[in-house]
């Protein structure tokens, strides 16, 4: 039985909490993206996007990764699977029908001038379907599609994992794996399935599993960690400082995109593992509502935005108000949330939990 690891707990809310900061900067990006609501293009604000953009999808799935090798030695497949669909299965479709319509009014009215009541958009919401973003006021997956996403890959791994073997991967035979799902994942990162790095997500989801998961893999990366974080941090500001304030550079751009993934990820692991395990009750309590802060925060970023935006205030301080809103907004959200019996199980916690 391998042994929970509280850092990656940690990591996972911590990175998790970075979404209010993101979302609520997408409204000022500077490549064109409508967004839900957007104001105008401010550049240090756009930097947060681009930033985090590379290492933030990939940490989640490696992080889901490593938990599923904790779920699938305690449960079995079948449970593991059953246990996928519903943990994620419900949120997903709940999402859809409930939360995504909020994000998809507010787009409508703001790019599109809608006028009619939030109930009535439904009708718009449920019957126009364009590329799923809801930016025209459509059907969205919205943040949702991670959990979709999750969900295939959880499957797929599973499929995988029982044709490699789901002991640890040593020898020859680890080096052989991670060298294949590294440089798969590196590859693949530029391939978009529905306009998503799907393909990436499954190679890091397996990482997690079947190497990042082994405290004998996070110690064995300890002994390149300065150069890993310092090369980490430098592609990750050479990354933005192109993308945002230079401009061109195309091919630049690309490696250095490539290399903020590639060194950001296991360069956070490597800190998390050294700074981040341990477990009070703050700590737990943010690991317990990860899922409910991740279904909150976007919907209510979008709304604080909106709102503000008719109280007069400049576009600029709509940022800052909005961000110190939010986080105590959602967290009572959160609170609440697991004090209701039924809302948890909507919102992927087990009805058990008080």
């Amino acid at each position: 039985m391998v042994k929970r690891l509280n850092y990656i707990d940690n990591l996972r809310w911590m990175t998790v909490s970075l979404l209010i900061v993101y979302h609520a900067a997408i409204a000022y990006n500077t490549w064109d993206e409508a967004n839900y609501i957007f104001f105008e293009p401010v550049k240090p604000i756009a930097a947060v996007v681009s930033f985090i953009s590379p290492w933030f999808m990939p940490i989640m799935f490696l992080l889901a990764g490593v938990s599923a090798r904790f779920s699938l030695q305690k449960r079995g497949y079948r449970t593991f699977i059953k246990e996928r669909f519903v943990r994620l299965g419900i949120p997903f479709v709940f999402g859809l029908l409930a939360v995504n319509p909020i994000m998809s009014y507010v787009a409508d009215v703001t790019h599109n001038g809608y006028s009619g009541g939030y109930f009535a958009h439904y009708t718009t919401y449920f019957t126009k379907f364009t590329d799923l973003t809801g930016y025209d006021g459509g059907f969205t997956l919205g943040h949702f599609w991670f959990l979709g996403v999750l969900i295939i890959i959880s499957i797929l791994s599973c499929v995988i994992i029982r044709l490699v073997g789901d002991t640890d991967v040593k020898g020859k035979k680890g080096f052989a794996v991670a060298a294949v799902l590294t440089v798969a994942a590196i590859a693949l990162f530029n391939v978009d399935i529905m306009g998503k790095k799907v393909s990436t997500y499954l190679c890091v989801y397996l990482l997690g599993y079947y190497f990042f998961s082994r405290q004998s893999f996070a110690l064995s990366l300890k002994r390149c960690k300065i150069p890993l974080v310092m090369l980490a941090l430098a592609a990750n500001i050479a990354n933005t400082a192109i993308f945002i304030f230079i401009g061109g550079h195309k091919d630049l751009n690309t490696i250095c995109n490539y290399a903020s993934f590639a060194l950001a990820v296991p360069a956070l692991m490597i800190l998390a593992h050294d700074h981040l395990d341990f477990a009070n009750s703050f700590t737990r309590f943010n690991s317990s509502v990860s899922y409910v802060f991740y279904i909150l925060h976007f919907p209510i970023v979008i709304l604080c935005q909106y709102l503000l935006s008719h109280t007069g205030v400049g576009v600029i301080p709509n940022f800052t108000v909005t961000v110190f809103i939010c986080y105590p907004l959602v967290y009572a959200l959160c609170v609440g949330v697991r004090k209701v019996p039924y809302l948890q199980v909507l919102f992927g916690l087990s009805a058990k939990k008080k």
